[in-house]
């Protein structure tokens, strides 16, 4: 029998290494759809989640904003999702009854594919209200973002059991196969300010965000038959942590075009999970953007200046962004992007998006993400601009 702390090192292992690349990413309408990019500039009520200098980066009649964004990015890898279910229901059916050997070989053939097989998922929503002006331009934000990563190992035991199990009753405690899941969901309530100055004949603008993180953490390790669904009680399994943190940032406008850079989680931090078996990481991100803003095109290059780790062992990750948006006589907007990383841990992502904003006060906003054939993700904006 495989002890907790085994099951635990060997399913982190595989559950972090098939992550999604978006470990605190900001989901937004417009944002995703270009890539993420907007640490110089872009619109105001998204780049200040990055980049709070971009805070004064608002038109002349914008006196007041709000904006809702939701998104989802997921990883289906080699169907985890109906493979573990078509599973689960058999092993329901034959426990405690007589199995030949064709029912073990498909229960080891489906074990076989789990081994294979993986499911991560982000999700992410936030609420800003912007108060632009000259003195003191401000954002309000509430942010909740949740990351969960699971995982199958195939026990070397149950190979052997099935596959010279001819007839007898079968018993599911019998299976060593470990399952796990892992993650975590922050909370974080900051205020975006930033001030325009005028150096060298140059606007600069600096900015900082002070804001509380509230982290639950998310370890769930167990063989697939104590596992129980109908019994499953997240809370058991989550330990939360809370702290204060920091961005800051800084841009440049040299007319239509602007570079900037921001320091995200200024303050590392790591966070212990109920079972000690994996520690989730923040780290420090120092990334520089360049932008270029004119009537029609707006395009932004973002590139991080080191490279995080999100688990430990889950490899390091430097994102490359870009993106590009038409504007549609301010009445629609197309995007497109792609992001890459750098130490290529993760696959790339093509990013794309379409905008409506009538008048230029009312905002619909849609993104798409696709990476791998696995993995797909969306994000949508509401928003209002006076």
């Amino acid at each position: 029998m495989w002890t907790k702390n085994r099951i635990a090192s060997v399913v982190t292992a595989g559950a972090i290494l098939g992550a999604a690349p978006v470990a605190a990413e900001v989901f937004s309408g417009r944002g995703s759809a270009m890539g993420g990019a907007g640490v110089a500039g872009g619109d105001y009520t998204y780049s200040a989640l990055i980049n709070p200098a971009t805070a004064t980066n608002f038109e002349e009649n914008d006196d007041f904003a709000i904006t809702f964004d939701v998104g989802l990015i997921a990883n289906d890898r080699n169907e985890f999702i109906d493979t573990s279910e078509d599973l689960t229901d058999f092993l329901d059916e034959i426990d405690g009854l007589a199995a030949t050997q064709e029912d073990a070989d498909f229960i080891l053939d489906q074990l076989k594919l789990l081994d294979t097989a993986s499911l991560t998922a982000e999700a992410g929503a936030q609420l800003t209200i912007a108060i632009p002006n000259r003195v003191a331009s401000g954002l309000l934000f509430v942010r909740q973002s949740a990351f969960v990563a699971t995982d199958v190992q195939l026990a070397a035991s149950d190979v052997a059991l099935l596959e010279d199990f001819g007839t007898q009753i079968f018993d599911e405690d019998d299976l060593e196969t470990a399952a796990g899941a892992f993650g975590y969901s922050m909370q974080e309530i900051g205020f975006a300010a930033a001030r325009e100055f005028t150096f060298a004949g140059y606007q600069v603008s600096l900015g900082a965000t002070p804001k509380y993180q509230t982290v639950e953490t998310i370890e769930y390790i167990e063989t697939i038959a104590d596992f129980d669904s109908d019994d499953f009680e997240a809370d058991d399994y989550m330990l939360e942590h809370s702290n204060f943190n920091i961005d800051f940032g800084a841009t440049i406008d040299w007319g239509e075009l602007q570079g900037g850079v921001s320091l995200r989680n200024a303050i590392a931090q790591e966070y212990e999970t109920v079972e000690k078996g994996v520690e989730i990481q923040l780290e420090p991100q120092l990334t520089a953007g360049l932008g270029y803003t004119g009537e029609v095109f707006t395009l932004l290059a973002d590139v991080d200046l080191n490279s995080v780790e999100l688990f430990d062992g889950a490899g390091e990750m430097q994102i490359a962004r870009l993106g590009a948006e038409a504007d549609l006589f301010d009445w629609a907007q197309l995007r497109i992007g792609y992001r890459h990383d750098l130490k290529d841990t993760y696959d790339g992502a093509i990013t794309a998006g379409i905008g409506f904003s009538p008048f230029n006060v009312v905002h619909f906003h849609l993104s798409a993400i696709k990476s791998s054939d696995d993995t797909l993700g969306a994000a949508l904006q509401f928003g209002l601009d006076l």
